[in-house]
């Protein structure tokens, strides 16, 4: 994206994130900036200059709380989108969309015309390690499976450099068109009931199963902690307690901004260009 569009989506998502951060302040919900997001906050007080989204996290019982009354209290230019409230919703994870479908998500098969958004993912319990996280494991990548194929042409980034696995599996949902088969609103209802057995509030290690990282995704609850201030485009903002933790678990040298072809974009364009 060059990068006036880019700036303009990140005004855009700006606006968002300053709704939701004044809806979690009244309803007193607990967030965490996260991601890229957050490792913008903290090296750079704000966007990463190349990132084109705002990711946030909700421990599971104040994400459930926020689901049932966003759409009654968001402003009319924002709407809620979910796999359930949105049938153009083609993730697991929640997001508050602006209405002016300007920009083209063009990384997947089928283009997606969309508007600005900010990514809300769930903070879950992980079961205790050992035989129980390693059944767990192989049903969570099922069920993050099943959803993929359930939206193909829409999620599946066919640019993505994938282990041989990944390349079969895409491969054979190219060729059976097993998207047509596949219910997503049944796939994420199961998938969400499976990630609520491990509460958050009981459990010694969590994480954001719907992240990029996966597995990886799992951290100590200590390290979300209550939430400490964080300065991001001259807000303050809630992040986790232990930003070194964070960070250093998903980024390693996370101070040190990676090479320039190694810096990840959504391949987000403006308008039908």
């Amino acid at each position: 994206m060059e990068k006036h569009k880019l700036s303009k989506l990140q005004e855009e998502e700006l606006k968002i994130f300053k709704v939701f951060i004044d809806i979690c302040e009244k309803q007193k919900f607990k967030y965490f900036i996260c991601g890229g997001s957050f490792l913008g906050a903290v090296r750079h007080k704000g966007f990463i200059p190349w990132d084109d989204d705002i990711d946030v996290a909700m421990p599971r019982p104040d994400f459930e709380r926020f689901l049932e009354i966003a759409s009654s209290i968001l402003p009319d230019n924002l709407y809620l989108s979910t796999y359930k409230l949105d049938a153009e919703h083609i993730t697991l994870v929640a997001m508050i969309i602006n209405k002016n479908k300007e920009f083209t998500l063009n990384n997947s098969a089928k283009q997606m015309k969309t508007g600005a958004w900010m990514d809300i993912l769930v903070i879950d319990g992980a079961p205790e390690p050992g035989i129980k996280r390693k059944v767990f494991g192989i049903k969570y990548m099922y069920y993050r499976m099943m959803n993929q194929f359930a939206h193909f042409d829409e999620i599946v980034n066919l640019n993505k450099k994938r282990p041989w696995y990944e390349n079969f599996a895409i491969k054979f949902a190219q060729v059976t068109k097993i998207e047509r088969k596949l219910n997503p609103i049944k796939i994420g209802d199961k998938f969400h009931a499976f990630l609520k057995k491990n509460p958050y509030e009981t459990s010694k290690e969590v994480a954001t199963f719907m992240g990029a990282a996966k597995m990886h995704e799992i951290l100590p609850r200590e390290c979300y902690g209550e939430g400490t201030d964080y300065e991001y485009e001259g807000l303050i903002i809630k992040g986790p307690d232990k930003a070194d933790m964070y960070l250093s678990h998903f980024y390693g040298d996370y101070m040190t901004p990676p090479p320039e072809n190694q810096r990840n974009r959504h391949n987000v364009k403006e308008g039908e260009e």
